[in-house]
């Protein structure tokens, strides 16, 4: 592997003394608007730190990144000693009708070299409206919001024994490329059985130019966020359904492994007591500035904060104030993408702001969520739910 990079030709200033030389080269410095890779070659007598530079900070960590030899992880700051040859410089696709460049620098004391490397603009045309089709919107669902001018809407089915049913729905933004909420019915049965089934793949339901390709993770440290949760929906094929790209958001490990997972687990708690949880998953992508990109260097834009509503429907009464409203109850939750203290008794506490109303979220998203509540237990009791917390929703 070492002769192999012992032939790559500087394409970056040297020093001029040859015993003390301070370089950094890459074989390709100009490239095409698809994502790829090359080998970044450092020589340096002592220690040396590498970073990547662009216009604007932030952007070089979203679509330029280093990896070490033997080592996935990413990162835009590298530091070392010495000669080196096993360091990988990725880029990802550019999908902007302009080129972009980055400065590629070593620094060692006060001494520095650089090279550039530029991309060219993106050489395939943006995603059109007539490339997708929306489902039919049904009518009397109850777990479904209204669908916002501009957003596309989609339903998967499932079958679990003999039943067929629905799985989830979701609205689909084209320009994000993310579904700005994710809908569907909880309870003990819809949870079924079974495993974590990893099965990452593309939405059937649209065209892969039109959703995230994400067999393997985002790029810019991004994880892989569900909307609906792997552990929601056990049965085999259900299951496999929530793997696909449009049920993704990039979402930092921080939040998805802590508090929104404990938040996933309280959801599923109330759902074994209701006799249906109606749940609404969903990202705020407004004011939103980062991106990640997918598997095939698509931009997908990385949400400011998440959002549950959920509904809850017992036909006997027994929970909260369920017997004078009904049937139903509700409460939500928004959450800042960032980390939290993850605990239950943090994720409820009063002082903390989080747990709120249906009512405070739909003015906070401006979204009107469980459409069809009015219809069946009419406008005054729907109010009355989507306006109150219970204190069954507070332990």
């Amino acid at each position: 592997m070492a002769l192999a990079f012992a032939v790559v030709l500087p394409s970056c200033n040297e020093p001029e003394t040859k015993d003390d030389v301070l370089a950094v080269s890459i074989l390709s410095p100009e490239y095409s608007a698809a994502g790829g890779s090359q080998f970044v070659t450092v020589n340096a007598p002592g220690e040396w730190t590498l970073s990547i530079e662009t216009a604007d900070a932030a952007e070089g960590v979203a679509w330029a990144w280093f990896t070490e030899w033997g080592s996935d992880e990413e990162v835009v700051t590298l530091k070392g000693s010495g000669d080196a040859v096993g360091i990988q410089f990725y880029w990802a696709r550019n999908n902007a009708t302009e080129p972009r460049t980055c400065t590629i620098r070593l620094t060692s004391g006060a001494r520095s070299a650089s090279c550039s490397f530029s991309q060219a603009k993106s050489d395939k045309q943006p995603v059109t409206p007539v490339e997708v089709v929306s489902d039919p919107v049904p009518s009397g669902w109850m777990e479904l919001p209204a669908l916002a001018d501009g957003l596309y809407f989609f339903t998967h089915n499932m079958t679990i024994g003999v039943k067929s049913c629905r799985n989830y729905s979701f609205s689909w933004d084209l320009d994000n490329l993310v579904a700005p909420w994710v809908a569907y019915p909880l309870n003990t049965w819809s949870i079924s059985s079974g495993g974590r089934t990893n099965a990452w793949g593309l939405d059937p339901k649209l065209p892969q130019s039109a959703q995230p390709v994400l067999y393997s993770g985002f790029k810019g440290g991004y994880q892989r966020g569900h909307q609906c949760p792997s552990a929601d929906r056990l049965s085999p094929a259900a299951n496999e359904a929530t793997f696909y790209g449009t049920n993704m958001t990039p979402q930092r490990g921080e939040l998805n492994e802590q508090i929104w997972a404990t938040l996933e687990g309280a959801v599923r708690s109330w759902a074994y007591s209701f006799d249906t949880l109606y749940v609404v998953t969903g990202c705020d992508v407004r004011g939103a500035t980062d991106v990640a990109y997918d598997n095939v260097g698509k931009a997908v834009t990385v949400p400011v904060g998440y959002y549950k509503a959920l509904l809850g429907y017992k036909k006997d009464g027994s929970i909260a104030n369920t017997g004078r409203t009904g049937g139903y109850s509700g409460c939500a939750f928004y959450l800042e993408h960032r980390g939290y203290t993850n605990s239950r008794a943090y994720l409820l506490d009063a002082n903390n702001h989080l747990q709120m109303s249906i009512s405070d979220l739909e003015k906070k998203m401006g979204i009107d969520f469980f459409v069809n509540l009015p219809s069946a237990i009419g406008g005054d009791l729907a109010r009355t739910v989507e306006s109150t917390v219970d204190s069954y929703w507070k332990k």
